[in-house]
């Protein structure tokens, strides 16, 4: 993990406490109107996520990767441990970011906002892993995560029908309080899910290579 850490360096704090402190500014200045607990916890820091795990998190663009692939049994934990700096790292200050939330808006409750942010940002993160292991492009990851969110973002209006509310992802702010975004987060916990399976696959099988 400290290796890790060393390639990862420290942009990842500097980046992560810029856009807390401005997000918390915005906050409490920006007014009642709009409900900044959702739009941050559950619209920004987990396309920030997806953001720092598709740039940050390389797998075949990393220019060892031949080496480690070659060389390396546990390739799949290899991508795990990279993945989970990233996440805990970045889940630290979306929790400090949480925690000036409730207390300068009063929006959402901490543990509410953290339910919000932890499957959407993991469903998101999986897909830039997953991407980034099929493909030698590094900007690749993060190119489908931000259209899987700007698609989410102009498709709001399609949670008119009942199915689209158990798997869009911003469900909280777009306004649906009732179980259906419970489901919906635990149904993206498991597409998240469903992709490490894949990638755990394309890691033991070497898939890259064909």
């Amino acid at each position: 993990m400290k290796y890790e850490g060393k390639i990862i360096g420290i942009n990842v704090f500097g980046i992560s406490a810029l856009l807390t402190g401005a997000f918390l500014i915005v906050c409490a200045t920006g007014g009642q109107n709009v409900n900044w607990g959702y739009l941050g916890f559950e619209v920004i820091f987990p396309f920030y996520m997806a953001i720092a795990i598709g740039e940050w998190c390389k797998t075949r663009a990393d220019q060892m990767f031949d080496v480690i692939s070659a060389q390396g049994k546990a390739l799949f934990f290899w991508v795990v441990r990279r993945f989970l700096l990233l996440y805990v790292m970045i889940t630290i200050f979306a929790i400090a970011g949480m925690a000036g939330t409730a207390v300068l808006t009063k929006s959402a409750e901490v543990s509410d906002m953290l339910f919000t942010f932890l499957p959407t940002a993991f469903f998101l993160s999986s897909v830039c892993v997953c991407l980034s292991l099929l493909s030698s492009v590094s900007h690749i990851p993060t190119m489908a995560a931000g259209i899987i969110w700007l698609f989410s973002i102009m498709s709001m209006s399609l949670l008119r029908f009942q199915p689209m509310q158990y798997f869009y992802l911003f469900v909280r702010f777009a306004g649906i309080d009732s179980p259906v975004w419970i489901v919906n987060k635990l149904a993206l916990l498991l597409i998240g899910a469903a992709i490490w399976l894949g990638v755990f696959f394309i890691c033991k099988k070497r898939l890259w290579v064909m």
